[in-house]
């Protein structure tokens, strides 16, 4: 090994004598064979690089200023490989290794750790790489995927006994050998630590919140279970940063500063949404006689209360609003269903030749609008046209561009067209937005090219009862030239608003929202940064201050419960909870449980109860993980047998989970349903009489699968009811089988 890494080293002497004329930026971390030999020594003296990895290579770069090295080795055959970047003082900044081979040894294997196993070894190889980071580690998150077969482990940054968010370790092993398999750091290792003797607490720095941020009730859409639209009522913070100076209770509204003279030298401390659109279908018969079900005939007999193609672009172009060019000769239409109703889409073009010999843009510029109207109705629901962005003549002639219409005229003008256009919903909006369209104006035989203003975009939002609703709006431009719309979208929902009663008020929601997790006393990392002639044009210096910080996410309160909602509107629960139970040491499910928990999943409380029988809910919130996301090969080769007698199993209220309905929830969850109903199945079992007919077909392939056997002997007892243990190793082998 000694040789081989010697032998590398000349190498490099040989490549690094080859440079002349080289000037790094800054000389204490210039390119230079001794400084690439002391770099490396130092990372080959924190990492075990094994004995097969024999090929080797680098690079190098500077543009943060400091220097990195990027040091690489494979095996002979390429199967292999290690990537590292570390600075010029030999930190290590990551490390990755990978594997081409493709080995499945470990297919249908138990691994061999599991996290709280891992998690000694993690940190003994952190310390081992950089021990200024001993004791300033807190973890934050620990999961198994099986995917990769490893586990992913996050720290935060530990000061003081504080958390300091903005650096972070994580790092990847491998769950069967325990091979470090990914590394990084985000860590700033010069910046002073500030320390406050008493900071002026949680309660106070809530109340400065409290005074800087104002709680906004909106209306909101999310959507429910089955994936249908709805609307609810929320608060959200007008502010989603604000900090507060533990020691002096200064409120910081900005983390990122330009230039002097601001918080940063002061000290420390001291759109359019895509349309959905159903699939054209064609019939054709074949030769063959073609019967019409009910449904289909009902389906058909739509069309007679549907507007022709023709009476659809009629409405487009006739209507004097819209901004139609005169050489629009080609259309083009197709009728789609969208959530029951349906539309028309219309495309007109101008399909004139192109002379693209021309140097005018006016001669070859073609133009195109689009639109979509209810095919019922005629209402118009989206429009797009465009427009000579370019205007072109010579020594401003009569055609020069002139702008006929003001702000405030163009504004009325398309308040008038959505009143025009859709009535009833001009009753609910007002303007939230706008903003100009410039054109460039280019004059023949001069240099000057020139922007004027040629038109104005706006979005009128939706209220109800004074309540904004962001989510809904009517947006669209008119151009100056003429007033005519050149774009209008209609965004909104049909689904019920609440009313807005029995409201909790801003100060409750406010009460609710800070007492949420992610309003803590930490350290954080504040950046100025000044023009330069260094690095990009670019200086940048850091500082660390300690402050209350609101970070909370989802920052959405309910209006009528105050509890923290996500965006869907449903009651927010964390995601990744580290579930942690005190009844399962010991067991034979203990190893499933706290695999299923490394993944997030599992029962709320402190307690799994292992012999306790299931229920359809709790079976089904298991089955809901997409078992893709955590497992593509599976751990084990035996079949699961259990001899615990299900009557003397502690007893719930609700209705429990028999075997079979279990196989039939596992392989419906694995979408394997459609197999199983094939009337082909037998499932060798001596108590098969005992399986309901339409079961066969999942306890069979259950079987097969290696997910679930005889319960005892070479009988299944379909009607056993199974436990919350037996539950936990049923969804692990589900997860385990390529299906």
């Amino acid at each position: 090994m000694k040789k081989r890494f010697l032998a590398a080293l000349m190498a490099l002497v040989l490549v690094f004598s080859a440079f002349t004329g080289f000037a790094p930026v800054e000389a204490e971390y210039a390119l230079t064979e001794e400084k690439m030999k002391e770099v490396l020594i130092a990372v080959k003296g924190k990492l075990d690089i094994p004995d097969e990895f024999t090929e080797f290579d680098y690079s190098f770069n500077e543009y943060t200023g400091e220097g990195r090295y990027y040091f690489n080795w494979t095996t002979e055959d390429g199967s292999e490989r290690i990537n590292v970047n570390a600075d010029a003082y030999g930190r290590v900044y990551s490390y990755s290794r990978y594997d081409y081979s493709g080995s499945t040894e470990t297919e249908g294997m138990m691994p061999t750790y599991i996290g709280e196993e891992l998690l000694p070894k993690a940190e003994k190889w952190i310390y081992e790489v950089e021990p200024q980071l001993k004791g300033k580690l807190d973890l934050k998150r620990c999961n198994y995927s099986s995917y990769n077969k490893r586990y992913s482990f996050g720290f935060v940054r530990i000061e003081n006994g504080i958390d300091m968010n903005d650096n972070y370790v994580s790092i990847t092993m491998d769950a069967f050998n325990g091979n470090v398999m990914s590394y990084s750091i985000n860590w700033n290792f010069e910046v002073a630590i500030p320390k406050v003797a008493a900071p002026i607490g949680k309660d106070a720095a809530a109340g400065l919140v409290g005074d800087t941020v104002k709680m906004e009730l909106q209306y909101r859409l999310g959507y429910d279970k089955d994936g249908k639209q709805k609307v609810y009522l929320a608060y959200n913070p007008d502010r989603t940063y604000v900090a507060i100076d533990a020691k002096n209770g200064k409120v910081y509204l900005e983390k990122n500063y330009w230039g002097s003279g601001t918080d940063f030298d002061e000290g420390f401390n001291d759109m359019e949404a895509a349309t959905a659109e159903a699939d054209e279908a064609s019939y054709s018969s074949n030769g063959k006689t073609v019967r019409l079900t009910d449904a289909e005939i009902k389906k058909i007999g739509d069309v007679k209360d549907i507007i022709t193609a023709e009476q659809a672009v009629n409405l487009i172009k006739n209507n004097k609003r819209l901004y139609i060019d005169p050489n629009l000769n080609k259309v083009s239409s197709r009728l789609y269903n969208r959530d029951g109703e349906y539309y028309w889409s219309i495309s007109l073009s101008d399909d004139r030749p192109v002379d693209y010999s021309s140097s005018s843009y006016r001669d070859y510029y073609r133009a195109s609008a689009s639109a979509q109207l209810n095919a019922k109705t005629g209402k118009l629901i989206q429009f797009s046209a465009t427009t000579k962005d370019y205007y072109d003549y010579s020594n401003e002639g009569s055609d020069k561009f002139v702008a006929n219409y003001t702000k405030s005229q163009c504004e009325k003008l398309f308040a008038e067209f959505i009143k025009e256009t859709d009535k009833e919903k001009s009753d609910y909006v007002k303007k939230t937005g706008e903003y100009e369209r410039t054109v460039t104006i280019y004059y023949n035989n001069s240099t000057k090219d020139y922007d004027k203003v040629g038109g104005y975009s706006y979005t009128f939002g939706r209220y109800y009862k004074d309540i904004p609703f962001s989510a809904n709006y009517i947006s669209g431009a008119v151009e100056a030239t003429t007033g005519k719309v050149t774009s209008y979208y209609v965004n909104w929902t049909d689904a019920e608003l609440p009313e807005p009663k029995n409201l909790i008020g801003e100060k409750k929601a406010f009460e609710s929202y800070i007492a949420c997790d992610g309003f803590d006393l930490i350290y954080e990392l504040v950046n100025k940064y000044e023009n330069s002639d260094k690095y990009y044009g670019v200086d940048k210096e850091v500082k660390a201050r300690l402050v209350y910080r609101t970070a909370i996410s989802p920052n959405l309160i309910d209006a009528f419960t105050g509890k923290q909602i996500d965006y869907s509107g449903n009651e927010y629960k964390p995601a990744g909870v580290s579930y942690k139970y005190t009844d399962i040491a010991g067991t034979k499910y203990e190893r499933s449980i706290k695999l299923l928990a490394d993944m997030g999943l599992g029962f709320d409380g402190e307690e799994f109860k292992p012999n306790q029988k299931i229920t359809n809910e709790e079976f089904e919130k298991l089955l809901t993980v997409n078992r893709y996301s955590y497992y593509s090969y599976g751990y084990y080769d035996d079949v699961a047998e259990d001899d615990d007698d299900p009557e003397d199993l502690i007893p719930d209220d609700e209705t429990k989970v028999t075997r079979q309905e279990a196989a039939k929830l596992i392989i419906t969850a694995m979408g394997g349903e459609k197999m199983a109903k094939m009337d082909i199945y037998k499932t060798g079992y001596s108590d098969e009489k005992k399986i309901d007919k339409e079961n066969i077909g999942y306890v069979a392939l259950c079987k097969g699968l290696n997910i679930m056997g005889a319960k005892s002997g070479k009988k299944f007892k379909p009607t056993s009811a199974i436990t919350r243990g037996e539950a936990a190793d049923l969804v692990i082998r589900m997860m385990s089988v390529d299906f």
